[in-house]
């Protein structure tokens, strides 16, 4: 039997602590007007959440982020297959440790970050539906590890307190940059970590904070902070938007 609510009447941190006591496995589905995402739990913890309707497979997220060879996905895939009876329940994370293509440590790391990356975007929202699915388990996305309840929504919350101070610069989404005219004085000066050097290869024609995300591949967390750090240090300016007076 699902368990359904509203987010104006139950958090959406709470429902995650209800889950959590009930050790629930399943998936809660988190609806907006425009937007939707899901979070993913087994034994109440949580192994994966999105806040975007275009999920991407776990195994193409690996590959793209040059984790793993399309190669060794296809090996740990075919391995999921024809696995022993005895190792019937291993899932793609546990394959791919054991086969020695990837370090836990690694794989631990990208579930933490990429749960933070969905809720930092849903625990924004005010107004939506909640519906949990205890019988629907995703696969698919699954590599073996959990986050537990609190760590994850902590995570989350250090980002939502670092957004707050971020949007005295980025204000919004929509916000758009371009390169400084004089970003220092002289060229040594400027020392850009590679995450800089990619923003500022696609910032031609004064592109928006989602835009340049898109491009770079880059959440939104991580390309509203880098660009306030480039702003900060003069590197880019902002470009005003046709509905702002030159006069502030």
């Amino acid at each position: 039997m699902a368990l359904e609510g509203n987010l104006k009447d139950f958090s959406l941190a709470d429902m995650f602590r209800l889950l959590d006591k009930g050790s629930k496995s399943g998936t809660l589905h988190v609806t907006t007007r425009d937007s939707e995402g899901i979070v993913c739990f087994r034994g109440g913890q949580i192994f994966y959440a999105s806040a975007s309707t275009q999920r991407e497979p776990t195994g193409k997220r690996l590959t793209r982020a040059g984790i793993i060879t399309e190669k060794q996905l296809r090996q740990a895939q075919g391995l999921m297959k024809i696995q022993k009876r005895d190792k019937a329940d291993r899932r793609l994370g546990q394959i791919l440790v054991d086969e020695g293509y990837v370090e836990p440590g690694i794989l631990e790391n990208l579930v933490s970050e990429q749960v933070a990356d969905a809720l930092f975007v849903m625990l924004r929202w005010d107004d939506g539906e909640l519906r949990f699915e205890p019988d629907e388990h995703r696969a698919d996305v699954d590599l073996g590890f959990t986050l537990p309840v609190d760590q994850a929504v902590t995570d989350a919350e250090k980002r939502l307190d670092a957004w707050e101070r971020i949007r005295e610069k980025v204000p919004s989404l929509d916000t758009r940059f371009e390169m400084s005219a004089m970003p220092g004085q002289k060229p040594t000066e400027i020392h850009l970590k590679p995450r800089e050097w990619m923003l500022l290869c696609f910032m031609h024609g004064a592109k928006s904070v989602s835009e340049l995300a898109q491009l770079t591949g880059y959440n939104d967390f991580d390309t509203a902070r880098t660009l306030y750090g480039m702003f900060t240090g003069g590197l880019i300016e902002k470009v005003e938007s046709a509905g702002e007076s030159s006069s502030g």
